[in-house]
């Protein structure tokens, strides 16, 4: 992708914000070292090309500071540190500034700024949603053998379904949540922007039991499917090891993938399916997409409304009888070219360039 920014594009960070050991966000990537992990060396790609892209100003008072600010690190990161007042003070500082405000969240739930540029994996399709869709760049699983296709379709899912909590247990012993009530709080921007992550793991396992259920009931595909109760991260090594491989052999075997919401509106299964060149099936809560050049997402994915969910077996089996075994492989490749245009290293062209016109118009 070829970048229409005449000259490098002049942001500064607040060096007071900075914090140690911890990711930079894509525009910043270069300044940290490189990417080691085979899944997660992509990341490099981006970091070789930022030193023509941008130049980085640090400043710790905000009088010193340019046109353009970014807060150096993912939104959340500061939440999970307790440092979000102090975050947000400088939020509203530098917008009241009349600055151009560049802030990443990746997938958790915040509300943006009116005028804060905010970029986030979890979006809305709604009139009030302000932020700017990106993939939720996670690994890398390295486009996968073709396999044939198959007769009758092979759906997995290997994931986490119980979101295990003790309030939410016993919300969910003396409340009945209808199929139409959970469908408005999955999609909805104004609930999820303002329950907090205890109360969005709810949603989550509502969401996903309803959709493993209703794939369990359908008569023409073939399921794969293997539930977690969570704590991944939690677990000893030699097991996350074995789950982290169990799942990446769902993908590698099987031709559709289901991807759905989790505690926020997005799903990182989305970009590592797409990443194998596998046909992802999207369970869609109302959510927006990164736009594509050259191709549709329904090219290459099926998109089942949350709604419909109930045909989720009706909605698999239309899209791949529509396949010859040639157009099945077509469209797996189609899968992949889309997670390489969607690289950080490509897609961070697209940021850039929004950051520069936003930059114009404010001036």
């Amino acid at each position: 992708m070829i970048s229409k920014l005449n000259k490098p594009l002049e942001i500064w960070i607040n060096e007071d914000l900075l914090l140690p050991d911890l990711r930079l966000v894509p525009l910043l990537m270069h300044l940290s070292p490189p990417e080691t992990e085979p899944e997660l060396q992509f990341w490099n790609l981006l970091r070789d090309k930022l030193p023509e892209l941008v130049k980085i100003h640090r400043f710790t008072n905000l009088a010193d500071a340019g046109k353009i600010v970014v807060i150096p690190h993912s939104i959340s990161n500061y939440y999970l540190l307790k440092k979000e007042r102090e975050l947000n003070k400088f939020r509203r500082k530098v917008l009241s500034s009349k600055r151009t405000l560049v802030t990443f969240s990746n997938g958790l739930e915040y509300k943006p700024y009116q005028g804060e540029l905010f970029f986030s994996s979890s979006t809305y399709s709604d009139q009030k949603e302000k932020a700017i869709p990106t993939p939720q760049w996670i690994y890398d699983l390295g486009e996968k053998v073709n396999i044939p296709k198959p007769s009758i379709p092979t759906v997995s899912f290997v994931g986490n379904t119980e979101y295990p909590s003790r309030l939410n247990s016993i919300i969910l012993r003396y409340i009945k949540f209808s199929d139409s009530m959970v469908h408005w709080m999955a999609g909805s921007l104004f609930v999820n922007r303002n329950l907090n992550l205890g109360r969005r793991m709810l949603i989550a396992r509502l969401v996903r039991k309803k959709i493993i259920n209703e794939v369990r009931k359908a008569k023409n595909i073939q399921p794969f499917l293997i539930e977690r109760k969570g704590g991944f991260y939690n677990l000893p090594l030699e097991e996350r090891k074995f789950q982290r491989a169990e799942y990446v052999e769902s993908i590698e075997n099987n031709a559709y993938i289901l991807a759905m919401r989790g505690d926020d509106n997005g799903c990182y299964q989305l970009w590592e399916v797409m990443s194998a060149g596998r046909i992802p099936v999207l369970i869609d809560t109302n959510g927006l997409l990164p736009e594509l050049k050259g191709m549709k997402w329904q090219d290459f994915c099926v998109i089942v409304p949350f709604s419909e969910v109930h045909r989720i077996g009706d909605y698999i089996q239309a899209f791949h009888d529509q396949l010859s075994d040639d157009d099945f492989v077509e469209v797996c490749r189609k899968s992949r070219a889309a997670f390489d245009q969607l690289l950080p290293h490509n897609f961070a062209i697209g940021i850039l360039e929004k950051i520069a016109k936003s930059t114009k118009t404010v001036n």
